[in-house]
Protein backbone atom coordinates (compact mmCIF):
# COMPACT_ATOMS: atom_id res chain seq x y z
CA UNK A 1 0.00 0.00 0.00
CA UNK A 2 2.83 2.70 0.98
CA UNK A 3 4.29 1.91 -2.23
CA UNK A 4 1.44 2.28 -4.15
CA UNK A 5 0.37 6.01 -2.04
CA UNK A 6 4.43 6.73 -3.22
CA UNK A 7 3.97 6.11 -6.53
CA UNK A 8 0.51 7.98 -7.41
CA UNK A 9 2.23 11.15 -4.96
CA UNK A 10 5.35 10.67 -7.37
CA UNK A 11 3.15 10.95 -10.33
CA UNK A 12 1.24 13.43 -9.48
CA UNK A 13 4.31 16.03 -8.53
CA UNK A 14 6.05 14.69 -11.90
CA UNK A 15 5.03 18.26 -13.52
CA UNK A 16 6.55 20.04 -10.69
CA UNK A 17 10.00 18.09 -11.26
CA UNK A 18 11.18 19.92 -14.73
CA UNK A 19 15.10 20.29 -14.95
CA UNK A 20 14.92 24.31 -14.26
CA UNK A 21 12.80 24.18 -11.16
CA UNK A 22 16.31 22.21 -8.65
CA UNK A 23 18.19 25.43 -8.91
CA UNK A 24 20.12 28.66 -10.48
CA UNK A 25 23.50 29.01 -8.47
CA UNK A 26 26.12 29.60 -11.76
CA UNK A 27 28.61 32.02 -11.69
CA UNK A 28 26.76 34.57 -13.06
CA UNK A 29 23.89 34.21 -10.10
CA UNK A 30 26.21 33.94 -7.37
CA UNK A 31 27.58 37.58 -9.13
CA UNK A 32 24.06 39.22 -8.05
CA UNK A 33 24.84 38.71 -4.95
CA UNK A 34 27.95 40.21 -4.53
CA UNK A 35 28.15 43.51 -2.34
CA UNK A 36 24.40 43.08 -0.88
CA UNK A 37 24.97 44.45 2.83
CA UNK A 38 22.37 41.73 3.75
CA UNK A 39 18.98 40.60 3.03
CA UNK A 40 15.18 40.91 4.11
CA UNK A 41 13.22 37.29 4.70
CA UNK A 42 9.74 37.26 3.66
CA UNK A 43 7.96 33.54 3.81
CA UNK A 44 4.74 32.46 2.44
CA UNK A 45 2.87 29.41 2.94
CA UNK A 46 -0.19 27.80 1.43
CA UNK A 47 -3.52 26.42 3.97
CA UNK A 48 -1.96 22.79 2.96
CA UNK A 49 1.30 23.54 5.22
CA UNK A 50 -0.63 25.68 7.90
CA UNK A 51 -2.59 22.54 8.08
CA UNK A 52 1.01 20.45 8.33
CA UNK A 53 1.81 22.50 11.16
CA UNK A 54 3.96 25.23 9.57
CA UNK A 55 3.24 29.11 9.15
CA UNK A 56 4.68 31.81 7.39
CA UNK A 57 5.94 32.79 11.23
CA UNK A 58 7.67 29.59 12.23
CA UNK A 59 9.32 29.71 8.18
CA UNK A 60 10.41 33.15 8.64
CA UNK A 61 12.17 32.45 11.92
CA UNK A 62 13.89 28.62 10.70
CA UNK A 63 15.07 30.85 8.18
CA UNK A 64 16.84 33.53 10.41
CA UNK A 65 17.83 31.69 12.63
CA UNK A 66 19.49 29.53 10.05
CA UNK A 67 21.21 32.51 8.45
CA UNK A 68 22.47 33.97 11.62
CA UNK A 69 24.26 31.22 12.18
CA UNK A 70 25.47 30.76 8.74
CA UNK A 71 26.67 34.35 9.14
CA UNK A 72 24.93 35.83 6.28
CA UNK A 73 23.65 39.30 7.27
CA UNK A 74 20.09 40.13 7.10
CA UNK A 75 18.00 43.13 6.87
CA UNK A 76 15.08 44.70 8.85
CA UNK A 77 11.90 45.44 6.64
CA UNK A 78 12.91 48.97 6.74
CA UNK A 79 16.64 48.45 6.22
CA UNK A 80 15.73 46.46 3.17
CA UNK A 81 13.90 49.46 1.83
CA UNK A 82 16.58 51.82 2.41
CA UNK A 83 19.07 49.31 0.29
CA UNK A 84 20.33 49.86 -3.37
CA UNK A 85 17.79 47.11 -5.22
CA UNK A 86 16.10 46.19 -2.10
CA UNK A 87 17.35 42.94 -1.43
CA UNK A 88 14.63 40.40 -0.45
CA UNK A 89 15.52 36.64 0.27
CA UNK A 90 11.94 34.91 -0.35
CA UNK A 91 11.00 31.72 1.10
CA UNK A 92 7.99 30.03 0.26
CA UNK A 93 6.32 26.25 0.86
CA UNK A 94 3.66 25.04 -1.01
CA UNK A 95 1.89 21.96 0.14
CA UNK A 96 -1.06 20.01 -1.42
CA UNK A 97 -2.64 16.37 -1.01
CA UNK A 98 -3.84 13.79 -3.77
CA UNK A 99 -3.86 10.82 -1.48
CA UNK A 100 -4.68 9.94 1.44
CA UNK A 101 -1.74 10.12 4.08
CA UNK A 102 0.76 11.52 1.74
CA UNK A 103 1.36 15.53 0.93
CA UNK A 104 3.18 16.54 -1.62
CA UNK A 105 5.29 20.02 -1.10
CA UNK A 106 7.40 22.68 -2.64
CA UNK A 107 10.18 24.61 -0.81
CA UNK A 108 11.44 27.61 -2.59
CA UNK A 109 14.37 30.21 -1.58
CA UNK A 110 15.07 32.74 -4.18
CA UNK A 111 16.49 36.52 -4.03
CA UNK A 112 14.56 38.60 -5.26
CA UNK A 113 16.07 42.42 -6.11
CA UNK A 114 14.63 45.62 -8.17
CA UNK A 115 16.41 45.41 -11.56
CA UNK A 116 17.22 48.28 -14.67
CA UNK A 117 17.35 46.88 -18.12
CA UNK A 118 21.16 47.63 -20.04
CA UNK A 119 19.08 48.55 -23.46
CA UNK A 120 16.96 51.45 -21.78
CA UNK A 121 17.88 52.47 -18.26
CA UNK A 122 14.63 53.94 -17.94
CA UNK A 123 13.11 50.55 -17.43
CA UNK A 124 13.18 49.18 -14.19
CA UNK A 125 11.90 45.86 -12.55
CA UNK A 126 10.87 46.57 -8.90
CA UNK A 127 11.55 43.16 -8.32
CA UNK A 128 13.16 40.03 -10.28
CA UNK A 129 14.26 37.18 -9.31
CA UNK A 130 18.79 36.68 -9.05
CA UNK A 131 19.20 33.45 -7.79
CA UNK A 132 17.16 30.27 -6.34
CA UNK A 133 16.92 26.99 -5.01
CA UNK A 134 14.16 24.34 -5.67
CA UNK A 135 13.13 21.16 -4.37
CA UNK A 136 9.54 19.52 -4.54
CA UNK A 137 8.90 15.88 -2.48
CA UNK A 138 6.55 14.02 -0.92
CA UNK A 139 6.43 13.06 2.80
CA UNK A 140 3.96 11.11 4.76
CA UNK A 141 1.24 13.36 6.65
CA UNK A 142 2.47 13.17 9.95
CA UNK A 143 6.37 14.11 8.87
CA UNK A 144 5.23 16.45 6.78
CA UNK A 145 6.65 19.35 9.25
CA UNK A 146 9.94 17.91 9.97
CA UNK A 147 10.42 17.58 6.40
CA UNK A 148 9.90 20.45 5.19
CA UNK A 149 12.32 21.72 8.02
CA UNK A 150 14.99 19.67 6.63
CA UNK A 151 14.32 20.42 3.13
CA UNK A 152 14.66 24.76 3.89
CA UNK A 153 17.63 24.00 6.24
CA UNK A 154 19.24 22.49 3.05
CA UNK A 155 17.80 24.92 0.76
CA UNK A 156 19.25 27.99 3.00
CA UNK A 157 23.09 26.07 2.95
CA UNK A 158 23.07 26.49 -0.52
CA UNK A 159 21.82 30.00 -0.24
CA UNK A 160 24.67 30.74 2.53
CA UNK A 161 27.35 28.83 0.40
CA UNK A 162 26.60 31.11 -2.51
CA UNK A 163 26.27 34.56 -0.68
CA UNK A 164 29.72 33.89 1.06
CA UNK A 165 31.79 33.01 -2.22
CA UNK A 166 30.26 35.77 -3.81
CA UNK A 167 31.26 38.29 -1.39
CA UNK A 168 34.11 36.60 -0.25
CA UNK A 169 36.79 39.32 -1.16
CA UNK A 170 34.55 42.00 0.89
CA UNK A 171 35.05 39.88 4.11
CA UNK A 172 38.80 40.57 3.71
CA UNK A 173 39.20 43.49 2.57
CA UNK A 174 38.22 44.91 6.86
CA UNK A 175 41.96 45.73 7.36
CA UNK A 176 43.33 44.27 10.91
CA UNK A 177 42.75 45.34 14.25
Amino acid sequence: MGKVRGLLAALLLAPLTSPGAAAQDTVWNRYTLEGLNGLYIRAETNQGCEGAGVSAESIRADAETVLTEAEVPLLTEREMLESPGLPELRVTFECGGGVAGVVGYSVSVRVQQATQMIRDTQITLPEAVTWYATTVGVAEAGTTADVLGEALRAKLAEFAEAFKAANADDEGSGGEG
